[in-house]
């Protein structure tokens, strides 16, 4: 198997051996991260140009898709799947690029809302473009037809996961 992991190649290979595991689907499991680890890596790059971190594009692409309309920070927090002081945080950094700008809400002192920057809108879009185009070049191995059975069994795997990450159990499983 190229690139691999030795580690993902073991783990592959003690799971055909155990009884009582299904090895098939801890190889899909397996390599899923293993590709998934690889594919944000790449992303990743695509941001360093940018001088950008996961959160902060996040931040920056739910401000730049509700614009011109401000965002709590709350709820910035909640579109982001991040705590508040995790958004704090990239928010402080933001600001001090001049990408974002807060303000308190006159009615409610403790509401804070947020807005993009003609800066940061600037920025977030050539952010796109090169987060984009990693993504349709990381597939360029992958036909129509193999593009198409992964989603649906994306589609699938994201059904099948609870909130917290942990596979849900079988109806039989639960019986």
């Amino acid at each position: 198997m190229a690139a691999v992991s030795f580690a993902v190649r073991t783990l592959i290979d003690i799971a055909a051996r155990r009884k009582g595991i299904d090895d098939t689907r801890c190889r899909v499991a397996l390599l899923h991260f293993e590709t998934a680890t690889l594919l944000h890596r790449s992303l990743r790059r695509a941001l360093k140009p940018h001088k950008l971190t996961d959160l902060q594009f996040a931040v920056l692409v739910i401000l730049f898709s509700t614009e011109p309309e401000p965002i709590s920070a709350s709820v910035l927090a909640e579109h982001a799947a991040v705590s508040r002081a995790a958004i704090t945080e990239a928010l402080d950094k933001l600001e001090a690029l001049q990408f974002a700008t807060r303000a308190r809400d006159d009615a409610d002192r403790r509401v804070m809302y947020v807005r993009i920057t003609a800066a940061g809108q600037e920025t977030v879009d050539a952010a796109i473009n090169d987060y984009l185009r990693t993504a349709e070049v990381a597939t360029r191995y992958v036909g129509p037809a193999a593009q198409r059975a992964v989603l649906v069994a994306y589609l699938q795997l994201l059904r099948g996961l609870s909130v917290n990450g942990q596979p849900r159990r079988s109806a039989a499983a639960r019986a």
